[in-house]
């Protein structure tokens, strides 16, 4: 759950209010920043690779910040010369991965390998980004990314400082790595979190064909059914005849009520906020099903409600946990997917068949007025908020 400042607004010339609203605002419960102790930093796990103690290694730095491609894009960024034309760098790619997100990279014969950073599965702004890995065999003609299940810092942080050579073998990876432990809170947009070394001198491995294992054959490796909440060993969780991988809404299938498609043109982005005349949807049409594609964004929704649970998304993918499941899942470390809040329906006080929800998402928001009419439901954004 993201508690947002709005910063600004659309205004609205009638100010809505719903009893309803107030009541399941204070059951929320917001709670606090903990840090781990250093003993549970300790005794972390990672099921997909392994790290061992090493006794000559490159001690963590945290005065470290950029990589040696991040260091060239902002050496040509504020070089004196170049201030004055304001010259911004062309992103340099290898593969299909911009320069600035490899940790690090290394040749071997006809392989190459890097390491890199994306916030692909991650919450990008409260969050630190997923550890990937890119391989090819070929001399760069084609490329492999796997995801490894790792957030940097969360509490593994990969050295892209060490000497250690990063290809072990064939199918095997290596970097240096130690364990760190969150002392603060993220926040949007400063300051960012502090961390504390807590154990250095460790060899993390990674076996690519562990890292490629997908039990189900359904084009999601076992690593990122995990991360979805999904079945490895089905490869249609919901079993609604569309494979995990092509699913935008993996998890879930169930009837969708007349009330599914106001959440629907929500997620979709159908009702623009500067239009006051609002959007009028039935909810006996039956949308078409679409499916994933490599540019599909993948978000987290925390819900109970039915009416949301059943949603068809056109480009986004939604991972659906109520509210139990989440509770039950949520692990020690910050690596959760981008977070979507989206809210009942509430209705508005003295009016008839009106209501409002809201739908955040990182760090904006927006409110939404929905009336039901003759032809269906007539939705309006009435405000809007970023932090």
């Amino acid at each position: 759950m993201i508690l947002l400042i709005p910063v600004f607004a659309i205004g609205q010339e009638k100010e809505y209010k719903s009893k309803e609203q107030e009541q399941y605002y204070k059951r929320l419960n917001y709670k606090s920043f903990k840090p781990l102790s250093k003993k549970e930093i300790l005794n972390f796990k990672n099921t997909y690779s392994d790290f061992e103690d090493i006794s000559n290694y490159t001690p963590y730095s945290d005065s470290l910040y950029l990589t040696p491609y991040q260091d060239s894009i902002y050496a040509i960024m504020f070089n004196p010369a170049n201030r004055d034309s304001m010259i911004i760098p062309e992103p340099k790619f290898i593969g299909k991965i911009e320069k600035g997100q490899i940790l690090k990279l290394e040749k071997k014969g006809q392989i190459e390998a890097f390491i890199y950073v994306s916030s692909e599965f991650e919450n990008r702004y409260f969050g630190e980004s997923g550890i990937w890995v890119a391989l090819s065999i070929n001399n760069g003609i084609t490329w492999e990314y796997l995801y490894t299940g790792i957030v940097q810092k969360q509490p593994l942080f990969l050295k892209w400082y060490s000497k250690v050579p990063l290809i072990k073998s064939e199918t095997e990876l290596q970097i240096e790595t130690c364990l760190l432990r969150q002392k603060t809170a993220f926040s949007h947009p400063v300051p960012g979190p502090t961390y504390e070394i807590v154990k250095d001198g460790l060899l993390l491995t990674l076996d690519l064909k562990m890292l490629r294992k997908d039990t189900d054959n359904d084009g999601l490796t076992d690593i990122v059914e995990e991360k979805f909440y999904t079945n490895i060993n089905n490869k249609d969780t919901d079993s609604d005849g569309i494979s995990d991988n092509l699913d935008l809404n993996p998890r879930l299938s169930l009837v969708r009520t007349e009330k599914s498609v106001i959440f629907e043109s929500a997620l979709n982005g159908e009702t623009n906020m500067y239009d006051t005349t609002g959007l009028t949807i039935s909810s006996k049409i039956t949308p078409q099903i679409n499916y994933v594609t490599d540019t599909t964004e993948t978000v987290l929704i925390v819900t109970d409600n039915p009416d949301i649970q059943s949603i068809q998304p056109k480009s986004t993918r939604v991972i659906i946990l109520t509210e139990k499941e989440y509770k039950k899942s949520k692990g020690k470390f910050e690596n959760k997917l981008n977070d979507m809040s989206i809210s009942p329906l509430f209705k508005v006080d003295d009016e008839i068949d009106t209501y409002i929800f809201t739908r955040s998402f990182n760090t904006w928001g927006e409110e939404y007025l929905v009336k039901k009419t003759e032809n269906g439901w007539k939705i309006v954004i009435i405000s809007s908020w970023i932090s």
